[in-house]
């Protein structure tokens, strides 16, 4: 079947496929009007922080095709005693695609692959590390998120928390224009790098859970604390966090 046709197939039915990962009710996909969503938050609606999270921050989206994750597209080396060998060179099990960087010298450890080109759904690498220069380490730390997403579709950061020595992030996930051409069985290669507006202590935050819902954005503040009347034990482990009813995945 022609790439298109299965793309304009998937618009039609996704009024039917309303979900929410981790959250006990859902939306529907939104239309082509959503489908404009810039992929860089300088165009987006102003960060609203808290004490504790930060609605609409600051990030950047990079995205290539085919979900590789022995190739990813940022990573970063967080132990100092792991940094870049005489030849540049670093062990793949020092490499860490999801966490925090708090200061200016581990954010000259994080890379950002050249096959991140810029299109409607990503930042290029060049724009991605003009992101990592500007930010003030004083004030602000910066989040690492490797995932996969379907390529019909893409992700946007909602929102992030932190409390409880936990980072929790929230996306919506929409379709892309109906003039995007796709397989719904296909994924992208996907990694978000944000700003949170706090100075956070690495060691004493560690990754938590990840929300996705589906046509709309992650719920927040007091409805998203009831979706959480038991906090997640810090010893759980990777599975027990809430993903996507489609499938999405880290």
């Amino acid at each position: 079947m022609p790439r298109l046709t299965r793309r304009r197939a998937l618009q039609a039915a996704v009024g039917l496929a309303a979900g929410l990962a981790g959250c006990p009710d859902g939306g529907t996909d939104a239309g082509p009007e959503d489908a404009a969503t810039p992929v860089e938050s300088s165009s987006r609606s102003v960060p609203t922080a808290a004490a504790d999270r930060v609605v609409d921050p600051e990030y950047v989206t990079l995205r290539a095709d085919e979900a590789d994750y022995s190739d990813p597209l940022a990573w970063f080396v967080p132990d100092p005693t792991d940094r870049p060998t005489a030849d540049a060179t670093v062990e793949p099990t020092a490499r860490e695609t999801d966490g925090l960087i708090a200061d200016a010298a581990t954010a000259e450890t994080l890379v950002v692959a050249d096959r991140a080109a810029e299109t409607e759904v990503s930042a290029s690498a060049e724009t991605a590390r003009r992101f990592v220069a500007e930010t003030d380490f004083d004030s602000e730390t910066l989040l690492v998120e490797g995932r996969s997403v379907r390529e019909c579709y893409r992700l946007v950061l909602c929102h992030v928390i932190w409390n409880d020595g936990e980072v929790e992030t929230g996306y919506g996930r929409f379709l892309r224009g109906a003039d995007v051409a796709c397989e719904s069985g296909k994924r992208d290669t996907r990694a978000t790098i944000a700003r949170i507006p706090a100075a956070l202590d690495p060691d004493e935050f560690e990754m938590g859970a990840t929300g996705v819902a589906n046509g709309r954005c992650f719920g927040v503040g007091r409805e998203r604390e009831r979706t959480r009347s038991t906090p997640r034990p810090r010893s759980a482990t990777a599975a027990d966090a809430p993903t996507a009813t489609d499938g999405e995945s880290r």
